[in-house]
């Protein structure tokens, strides 16, 4: 059975728990739209292209997460002159990989539990910077889609009625098993669901889940604002009494009966939390003051 699995004449993508999207050129060429958790799926990319008989040209790096950047490394290192184009937010994080597990240290230098490749991928020169509503990449031009939110300059990629959506959108398995949907900034990620609503692609791909026609997008979108409503819920019963974040985060671990596995999977869950604390802040339901106790949130009844 091919690797790569057809979704139009001009695109394709490699299914699993990373879907990788691939835009094929026209002239034997392609540009991959994310690379995976680390060399393996940059392996499985290559080994997907070479049986499809088409060269890799470039690869397009939605958001800086490691499991979307993380096979960088190993095909720039074994695929001559590739280019790597990032959004202009994205990017210096693509470059210095360090800086992810960086923020979810609070800024400080991370343990070695958070230097994992789940939390920091191998950093790679980004040759192209993405901006604007259009992309010219290995002579395609592509349409961007900014979906800022669940991470700070995400975009989604379309070509030939496809949306590679990235994580612009979840599979309802996703959004069971990780139970609050990881954000930077909440009222962001609402915002590219709803622009993503507004789409008329016939497919949308999101980074995970399945690939979605649109006639099922709605429903799916629906299911991804619903999560965030329970997450945001789950929070703000959360402030029924004061409470630092770490604090906060206990409690909606328990409302959500979520457990954690382990400290990479802490860092997320807290940070997630923190966004949500934002939003709520941002709508007036929750307010942060400093006292003897350090700073505390306060939920407004």
């Amino acid at each position: 059975m091919p690797i790569l699995h057809n979704i139009t004449e001009r695109t394709a993508y490699v299914p699993g728990a990373n879907n990788l999207g691939v835009v094929l050129t026209g002239d034997g060429g392609a540009i991959v739209i994310d690379t995976g958790l680390d060399k393996d799926t940059g392996r499985m990319v290559r080994r997907a292209l070479e049986e499809a008989r088409c060269e890799l040209r470039a690869i397009v790096s939605t958001h800086h997460h490691a499991d979307h950047i993380g096979g960088n490394e190993y095909l720039v290192r074994n695929v001559p002159g590739v280019v790597v184009c990032a959004p202009r937010l994205e990017a210096p994080l693509v470059e210095n990989p360090l800086l992810e597990p960086v923020y979810l240290s609070l800024g400080a230098s991370p343990p070695a539990a958070l230097r994992t490749k789940w939390l920091m991928a191998k950093g790679v020169p980004v040759n192209q910077i993405i901006d604007g509503n259009t992309c010219e990449i290995a002579g395609v031009t592509l349409e961007i889609v900014a979906l800022p939110g669940h991470s700070i300059g995400q975009v989604g990629v379309v070509f030939d009625g496809v949306c590679f959506a990235a994580d612009g959108f979840f599979g309802p398995v996703v959004l069971a098993k990780h139970g609050i949907p990881y954000a930077h900034d909440v009222a962001a990620q609402l915002a590219a669901l709803d622009r993503l609503a507004a789409r008329g692609e016939r497919f949308f791909l999101p980074g995970h889940g399945e690939l979605t026609e649109r006639g099922d997008l709605d429903a799916a979108l629906a299911a991804n604002r619903a999560a965030i409503e329970r997450a945001a819920t789950a929070v703000c019963d959360a402030l029924t009494a004061p409470g630092d974040t770490f604090e906060i985060a206990r409690r909606v671990r328990r409302i959500l009966g979520l457990t954690i596995a382990g400290l990479p999977q802490y860092a997320i869950f807290t940070s997630a939390v923190a966004a949500y604390l934002s939003y709520l802040e941002a709508r007036g339901t929750a307010t942060l003051a400093m006292t003897d106790d350090g700073a505390v949130w306060h939920g407004v009844a």
